[in-house]
């Protein structure tokens, strides 16, 4: 639905809403009740217009950004992002994910890291918390070395959101520098997460590429593991519930980036799974 559509449906659904409430009392008691009522109720009006200049005044501010990210015309919105986060600091959560992603889509790494030198040596708490994007940004430019070196500092610090899926992209930077032991201390971590596609890709790597670089005793045990967390996965999705789960997350980043490791992962899942059964 277009961001226009939406405005005025909204401002027409709470005009209505005001204009209903406001009349009821005449309806139903007439016009000398209807004023006692509002002399004693004018607060809920005034909450109402509250509400309607809130709305309104937010949609004016961010008008451009609606109408950039509607025409999809991510150089035009990636040049407004720039302006605003560069000249004018506006580092908010929105407009930092915002920038990453268009330049994402631009594949515009070098602004990515500008971003991230910026955010660095001025605002290091926007970094920690926007950790996962670019450390998933980095994972793009096929330098593991680099990417390690980024996210480790960063793993156990506070203020960090999605932590379980840093923890993971450090482990998954690990396993591509060929360290799958270092790892696996930290899928151990992810492996029993709620998010059940981080707990899948833990399980899966676990049972795979870490299990295969171990020593016989931990490689059981690792298999053993991975497999109870494909088991329980198996149970509570099928093929279709997974396909919709997946396509949901995919609308962060970090996930989507991860596309071809998920879909490998969620074939183990149900085709060890159809195997099983086969021979049952």
């Amino acid at each position: 639905m277009k961001f226009k559509t939406i405005f005025i449906l909204f401002n027409i659904v709470l005009i209505f809403s005001f204009a209903f409430i406001f009349l009821m009392p005449f309806f139903l008691l007439g016009g000398v009740y209807s004023l006692a009522f509002w002399s004693r109720n004018w607060p809920l009006a005034v909450f109402f217009l509250a509400v309607l200049g809130v709305f309104n005044i937010f949609f004016a501010n961010n008008w451009k950004l609606f109408s950039l990210v509607e025409k999809e015309d991510w150089q035009a919105l990636s040049a407004w992002l720039t302006d605003r986060v560069f000249n004018k600091h506006r580092v908010g959560r929105r407009y930092v994910r915002l920038l990453v992603n268009a330049s994402l889509l631009r594949s515009d790494t070098a602004l990515i890291e500008r971003l991230e030198t910026m955010l660095a040596e001025r605002y290091p708490a926007v970094l920690r918390r926007d950790a996962v994007l670019f450390g998933a940004a980095r994972l793009l430019k096929n330098d593991p070395v680099a990417s390690e070196v980024f996210l480790a500092p960063l793993v156990d610090a506070r203020g960090v959101e999605n932590a379980p899926w840093l923890g993971f992209y450090h482990a998954f930077t690990l396993i591509l520098l060929k360290k799958p032991l270092d790892a696996i201390p930290r899928l151990r971590e992810t492996l029993g997460s709620k998010d059940p596609i981080l707990s899948l890709l833990s399980a899966y790597l676990l049972g795979s590429l870490c299990a295969a670089a171990s020593d016989d005793s931990q490689k059981d045990e690792l298999v053993s593991i991975a497999e109870v967390q494909r088991k329980e996965l198996a149970k509570r999705y099928s093929p279709e519930r997974w396909s919709r789960e997946t396509e949901r997350a995919k609308a962060e980043v970090h996930v989507v980036i991860l596309s071809k490791l998920i879909d490998d992962a969620g074939a183990w899942m149900f085709v060890a799974s159809e195997k099983k059964a086969s021979t049952g």
